[in-house]
């Protein structure tokens, strides 16, 4: 069922790990979520391309149906960046990715389950496999020489 062209919801600010994102959404007259946009700032246009429709394809599933507890189960605690600390909204304080707070946001709001953080992402547990460059020590090469290379990682 189609939303009528005015409709409640609300917009929601937040920054996930730094970067900001703006939820809007859409509700029916008994206060069911109908509609929702994402749209994040500063990204790059593939980013806000898939984003917004990602959000529009969430919005027809709804429209056609399909229950929010559907996305959320599916969605909340995905991982991907931008992950980090979330700011301008206390549903969440740490997100594992956009979608992630987005979820769980939408499960507190609309079905009243406040779902936990998920687990922090060490950025130093797992060094990224190219860097830094696999340079040996002083002692591993003799007469102090050093030799640079690139470590190949399978």
């Amino acid at each position: 069922r189609a939303l009528s062209a005015r409709h409640g919801g609300f917009t929601q600010k937040t920054s996930i790990g730094g970067h900001r994102l703006f939820m809007r959404t859409g509700e029916y007259e008994d206060g069911t979520l109908g509609e929702l946009s994402l749209s994040p700032t500063r990204e790059s246009s593939m980013v806000r391309g898939l984003m917004e429709s990602f959000s529009e394809a969430v919005s027809i599933g709804l429209q056609y149906g399909a229950p929010l507890d559907a996305f959320v189960d599916n969605f909340a605690y995905s991982c991907f960046g931008p992950a980090g600390t979330v700011e301008g909204d206390p549903v969440a304080s740490y997100a594992t990715s956009m979608l992630d707070y987005v979820f769980r946001a939408l499960s507190d709001t609309y079905l009243g389950k406040r779902l936990p953080d998920g687990p922090h992402q060490d950025s130093q547990a797992e060094p990224d496999p190219l860097l830094p460059l696999d340079l040996p020590g002083e002692d591993d090469t003799p007469s102090g020489q050093r030799k640079r290379g690139l470590r190949l990682v399978c």
